[in-house]
């Protein structure tokens, strides 16, 4: 081979390698964009899907909100009724004849005293935000909407054991002496009893954590429903 015929090949083996990098270079730029211009696509969807999530949440929390705050004047009635019972009963003063006004107290609150109030909480919206990965811009609201859940079920477990104690204990205690229906106390013998006492009280005693619980979901739902509304405007 002669020795121009050789530099010539060299030139065009180095010229195939430029190109061919160039080539290289053209399709690794070309997945770049393709991939950012998806991860793009991608975190706009999440974002759409999650703002949808949060609505429901927010929407779903109002409910809960309209809820705590028509039981709160219910519930302090029913524990003040309690309370005017309890010191009825363990009243020194207290006369058990009938047709005492003592009797006609303890009557007008024994009927006023027997009903429970249960809180009717939506959980659907705020389970399903939490078991969801759309991204990782909220986490301070997950962080929130996990206390608010922590709260809902201590506030659920509270409620359930109250009604049912009052359910089978204070309703079963009184079967024999009180006509419900007629609203009437037909002995009261068994409400002077140390254990029909006791039972008031703990009924007292579950009705005050039941309106601690009750408050503190409140305030949690109240501030985060803020955080919700400020989310949902941007």
């Amino acid at each position: 081979m002669k020795f121009g015929t050789s530099r010539r090949l060299a030139k065009v083996k180095k010229a195939d390698v430029i190109t061919y990098m160039i080539e290289i270079f053209i399709v690794i730029f070309g997945i770049t964009v393709a991939y950012q211009l998806n991860v793009v696509y991608e975190d706009s969807k999440d974002l759409k899907l999650e703002k949808g999530a949060i609505e429901k949440v927010h929407t779903e929390l109002e409910l809960n909100i309209i809820e705590f705050e028509s039981l709160a004047d219910e519930r302090l009635e029913l524990l003040e009724n309690e309370n005017q019972l309890a010191q009825i009963l363990y009243s020194d003063g207290y006369l058990y004849t009938e047709g005492s006004l003592e009797n006609e107290e303890i009557s007008k609150y024994l009927f006023a005293i027997n009903k429970t109030y249960k809180s009717n909480l939506q959980f659907e919206g705020l389970n399903f935000y939490l078991n969801t990965n759309y991204t990782t811009s909220n986490s301070d609201l997950k962080n929130d909407l996990i206390t608010l859940k922590n709260k809902y079920t201590a506030l659920k477990e509270v409620s359930q054991y109250h009604a049912s104690m009052k359910e089978k204990y204070y309703n079963d205690f009184l079967i024999k002496d009180v006509d419900f229906g007629l609203q009437k106390v037909v002995s009261f013998d068994r409400i002077k009893s140390v254990e029909f006492k006791n039972l008031i009280l703990n009924l007292i005693e579950n009705e005050i954590e039941l309106n601690r619980l009750l408050q503190e979901a409140h305030e949690v739902a109240l501030d985060i429903d803020e955080n919700l509304e400020a989310k949902i405007r941007k």
